[in-house]
């Protein structure tokens, strides 16, 4: 995979699709003029994320959620020194409990992960190397993360892309089972994933399911960036079903 790439020519969903392929150790940096974002993964697994955006930092977001108060946030500001984390000087000073610094900071790190997905412009950078284990660290699958990233987009450029238009036709990934066990989907969802059965074009795949038009497509991306569906191209007949699919540009 490329060390490095432009956000406008590559979908953060790919890059961090690839990093669990490859099994990435190391940091994925995404870098606006405004923002940036470190990604820090595990063998291939997303496990903590860290941003400039001070609106992203725990004391707000702790403060939003009524977690503390104003006074205590401000307290623990004044208290804070070299080597001590705002989450743990809140702790010590009695003002969290050490089960809610634990769900505020697994909260925040997946809303960072999250919000990376929305990004459509600037550069990543890959850092390869073990780093410094965090104490907290989110303990939730990549698929999942793919999923969840996905499904809250609302660009339908961005779907259509992803997606494709109605002829496009998708199968199964042949042994995805273990990704889908990743996986928590709701009824329509999953109903949607095994309705594609052998090669099926996006209009079917829409007109068969409960979902509106707009959310089969945003699903179909997911499913296809997490590894279960593939896009289809109809080439010769080879396989049981009487056809050889290719995914258009593989290098088949």
């Amino acid at each position: 995979m490329k060390t490095q790439g432009r956000l406008d020519q590559e979908d953060v969903g790919d890059v961090v699709q690839q990093l669990g392929v490859d099994r990435f150790t190391g940091r994925l940096r995404l870098e606006r003029p405004d923002v940036r974002l470190t990604l820090t993964v595990d063998d291939g697994r997303l496990v903590f994320a860290q941003s400039s955006d001070a609106d992203d930092r725990l004391g707000p977001r702790l403060l939003r959620r009524g977690a503390i108060t104003l006074r205590q946030m401000e307290d623990a500001t004044r208290a804070m020194r070299p080597g001590k984390r705002f989450g743990t000087v809140l702790v010590e000073l009695g003002f969290l409990a050490p089960r809610e610094l634990v769900r505020g900071v697994v909260d925040q790190t997946r809303d960072i992960i999250l919000h990376a997905f929305r990004w459509t412009a600037g550069e990543y950078r890959l850092e390869e190397g073990r780093t410094v284990g965090e104490d907290i660290t989110l303990n939730m699958s990549t698929p999942q993360l793919l999923l969840d990233g996905i499904t809250q987009l609302d660009a339908w450029t961005r779907i259509e892309s992803g997606c494709g238009g109605l002829p496009t036709r998708y199968g199964r990934v042949p042994g995805s089972d273990a990704l889908f066990k990743q996986l928590t989907l709701d009824v329509d969802q999953a109903e949607l994933l095994r309705s594609v059965d052998g090669a099926r074009d996006v209009e079917a795949l829409c007109a068969g399911s409960a979902l509106n038009h707009f959310e089969v497509c945003r699903n179909l991306w997911a499913f296809r960036v997490i590894g279960l569906v593939r896009r289809l191209e109809e080439t010769r007949p080879l396989d049981e079903d009487g056809l050889e699919y290719v995914v258009p540009g593989d290098g088949s």
